[in-house]
């Protein structure tokens, strides 16, 4: 069982109100307004409307909707994904089909090599694991499970693998998803707990920020918790 973050109340209080991605795809893809979602148009989410220029309008998503938006691989609305196997084939390509059991366990072993073991965001090109680990913030997420993935050439990767930041996490949130805030298409067995990420919360320097994948939303940790752990490198490296 996970242990709950035990940051005091006003650490949560301050940090709990960040969840938005910077530029990308959120998965949202519809419009407020004033009574419930609907489609965007003019009338809710114009520039003179009451509620103006919502997410739903611009970028991936919205693109994704109107049938004008070129992926690179697959994924829901604006996400753009392709599945990577173990011994870092892609899918359809060498060894790889895609279409095995992933490996998700915190062994980081590919069994066979030829398993999808990560997922490339063709967006950002970076290559996550899906795995999810388990530990804490100081030891485990950042140094253990870390060197476990580098050894085992983790998708044909033997360094560069690492604690997420932040940003990097709530960029694969997806906003019309829910228990777990994800595509669980491409990221199975996501819990929809909280995921540690590498940034420390400066106010207080024994928390670290989290992402929760109930929503998609994030607050603050405590570092010697346990908490999950989700990995990711360049695929440029």
């Amino acid at each position: 069982m996970i242990r709950l973050p035990r940051i005091p109340l006003f650490v949560l209080l301050f940090a709990a109100s960040f969840s938005a991605h910077d530029a990308g795809p959120t998965g949202q893809d519809s419009c407020y307004d004033g009574a419930a979602l609907a489609a965007c148009a003019p009338a809710n989410s114009g520039d003179t409307a009451a509620k103006p220029r919502q997410d739903g309008r611009f970028g991936r998503d919205a693109a994704a909707g109107a049938g004008t938006l070129t992926k690179t691989g697959a994924g829901a609305k604006g996400f753009d994904y392709t599945k990577v196997c173990f011994n870092g084939d892609l899918a359809g390509s060498g060894a790889c089909t895609g279409a095995l059991v992933a490996n998700t366990t915190a062994s980081a072993t590919g069994t066979p090599s030829t398993d999808w073991a990560c997922t490339r965001d063709n967006v950002t090109n970076l290559i996550w694991s899906l795995e999810s680990g388990i530990g804490n913030w100081t030891t485990y997420a950042q140094t253990t499970l870390p060197a476990v993935t580098n050894a085992a050439s983790r998708c044909g990767y033997s360094t560069g693998w690492r604690l997420p930041t932040r940003r990097e996490l709530l960029f694969i949130t997806h906003s019309g998803a829910w228990l777990p805030a994800i595509g669980s298409a491409y990221f199975p067995a996501t819990q929809s707990g909280w995921y540690w990420s590498a940034d420390t919360y400066v106010p207080v320097p024994v928390g670290a920020w989290v992402v929760h994948f109930h929503g998609g939303g994030a607050s603050a940790g405590n570092k010697a918790y346990s908490g999950y752990v989700r990995l990711v490198r360049s695929s440029g490296q």
